[in-house]
């Protein structure tokens, strides 16, 4: 039976895994920045391989302790979702996964780092990509941001909600097949979240309201950048 292993806030743990994960994303910016385009490119198709070597990786780790599972490790967790659009994001840059990675992706990448639960135990590795994958999420669309220049569309808000609305119809169809919990359709998490309100079905309208409003937040965010000179 896999027992979840939640990361109290403000622990040792949860402190050294932020603050590592700010300085070097920090670093990948800055050097992003300062390196001619033909490197820089370089740089992103090495990141992108990365994250998703994490992901390939991450089945293969749970195959080995034997918890792999059709109905727990399916990379269809809306942060699963987004690390394999990320990875290949860096690869092949495209507007509309920029958008979505930024206003979806990343609030949900902010909370899990916030409020870490680690769904198959806290082995090493586990705890690694934990932290690798979801600051890569925020990471790759700050980097399109900032160094590549990329704008938010007025229309962005709009499509990214009619997106998780028929990410949200296909999960939970997933979840009555598989009899799974993914993006926690079925039954809320078990880490403390001011945005898990109530018993289920009812934290679901909650994920609705608080979700909305993220996505608003963030894109007004990004509508904010400029990139920087360099």
């Amino acid at each position: 039976m896999i027992v979840p292993e939640v990361i109290d806030v403000f622990s040792s743990l949860w402190w050294s895994g932020n603050i590592i994960s700010i300085c070097i994303s920090i670093f990948i910016i800055q050097l992003a920045i300062r390196i001619p385009p033909d490197r820089r490119r370089v740089l992103m198709i090495f990141l992108g391989l990365f994250l998703l070597f994490l992901e390939c990786f991450r089945h293969y780790h749970l195959l080995g302790l034997g918890i792999w599972s059709v109905s727990t490790s399916l990379p269809i967790h809306l942060c699963g979702i987004a690390r394999i659009l990320a990875g290949i994001l860096l690869i092949k840059p495209n507007k509309t996964g920029f958008e979505f990675l930024a206003l979806i992706g990343s609030p949900g990448a902010l909370h899990a780092l916030l409020t870490p639960q680690l769904n198959h135990g806290g082995t090493s590795f586990m705890i690694f990509e934990y932290y690798a994958s979801h600051t890569g999420i925020i990471l790759t669309p700050l980097i399109f941001a900032i160094v590549l220049g990329y704008r938010m569309q007025d229309k962005a808000l709009l499509n990214v909600f009619i997106m998780c609305q028929v990410l949200l119809v296909f999960i939970g169809l997933s979840n009555f097949v598989l009899d799974s919990n993914y993006m926690y359709l079925a039954e809320k998490p078990l880490v403390n979240n001011p945005m898990i309100i109530g018993e289920w079905p009812w934290y679901i309208l909650g994920f609705e309201i608080l979700g909305l409003l993220h996505i608003y937040i963030f894109f007004r965010l990004y509508k904010l950048f400029k990139p920087l000179p360099y």
